[in-house]
């Protein structure tokens, strides 16, 4: 759009610059017998609206273009800062990250996560609005700093290969931004190159510790293992043994049980003959009584006798 602006300027200048000789061609031809005095005051008085049109056409030009180059300065300058934003929910949490968007109900914040860059969005209903503050920072040192936090996480064995790749890229976006020639430049993109390659060094050497780390677990693993697998086995061993102790007591008393059952059924017999011994007695001794009560025989007589079923 800003190019088509100068040309439709450029385009106009001309036409008024053409129409301006047009119109002093017909002035000197028409006033070719007037005195040269009078004829260069009236060529003067007559041009003087247009060269003036001209002027203010170009100056406004200068002025577009100078609005040009001050919103490219404004653009340049708005890539290179980071709008950041902290506040409080009315839950007490506190939340701060760099600003992705906001409006009149909602922002969105893009926040670290432990290992993880996370995008949430948030109700202006649930923050505290007096606690809201959003800041432009310089985007070189907001990079620096993630950098540095992503950094400060290796080597915590939680993560790691996630840390290590934020931290570098960070660096590297930081470095991306410096695009003077001066000495402080050079430096600091020398320092971020440096940073840069100890964090490569440091995953190298992380690298090769997790593989000796990981032998030395497996071979824990498998000490363990082994380890575990006699106690079971002694544990098994234990657990056979008591089962053998308790069916060798079970057999034991199914043998008694067998050998006083088969001497309850010898004893049975006898039993039930002493027992109609006995009862015979008894019925005797009471017939006698019964025959000292009635000597004539009115009651009815009952037979007291026992019979054996064998």
């Amino acid at each position: 759009m800003k190019t088509t602006g100068a040309k439709a300027t450029a385009a106009v200048v001309l036409v008024l610059i053409s129409v301006s000789i047009i119109t002093v061609d017909a002035q000197s031809r028409a006033r070719a017998t007037s005195s040269s005095r009078t004829g260069a005051d009236a060529k003067s008085a007559e041009i003087s609206p247009i060269l003036q049109r001209v002027r203010d056409v170009s100056a406004a030009t200068d002025r577009r273009t100078t609005t040009s180059l001050s919103t490219d300065d404004m653009l340049t300058t708005r890539i290179r800062s980071i709008r950041t934003v902290d506040f409080h929910l009315k839950n007490g949490k506190l939340v701060f990250g760099k600003l992705i968007s906001e409006d009149r109900n909602k922002v969105i914040v893009e926040q670290v996560d432990g290992s993880k860059l996370i995008v949430d969005t948030y109700s202006k209903r649930d923050i505290e609005s007096k606690s809201l503050q959003v800041r432009n920072v310089s985007a070189s040192k907001y990079y620096t700093e993630m950098a540095e936090y992503f950094a400060g996480r290796t080597w915590d064995f939680k993560d790691d290969p996630d840390d290590f790749i934020q931290a570098i890229r960070f660096y590297q976006r930081s470095k991306q931004l410096i695009e003077g020639t001066s000495q402080l430049d050079r430096e600091k993109s020398k320092e971020l190159d440096r940073k840069v390659a100890e964090l490569e060094a440091d995953r190298e050497v992380w690298t090769k510790q997790i593989e000796s780390r990981a032998k030395l677990k497996e071979l824990e693993f498998q000490a363990e293992y082994v380890t575990r697998f006699n106690e079971l086995e002694s544990k098994i061993n234990e657990s056979a043994a008591m089962i053998e102790a308790s069916v060798a007591q079970i057999d034991t008393v199914l043998a008694d049980v067998k050998k006083n059952s088969e001497t309850l059924d010898k004893n049975i017999p006898a039993m039930e003959q002493d027992l109609r011994r006995r009862m015979d007695l008894l019925g005797a001794e009471v017939e006698a009584n019964r025959r000292l009560l009635d000597p004539y025989g009115r009651s009815r007589r009952n037979d007291y006798g026992y019979r054996s079923r064998y």
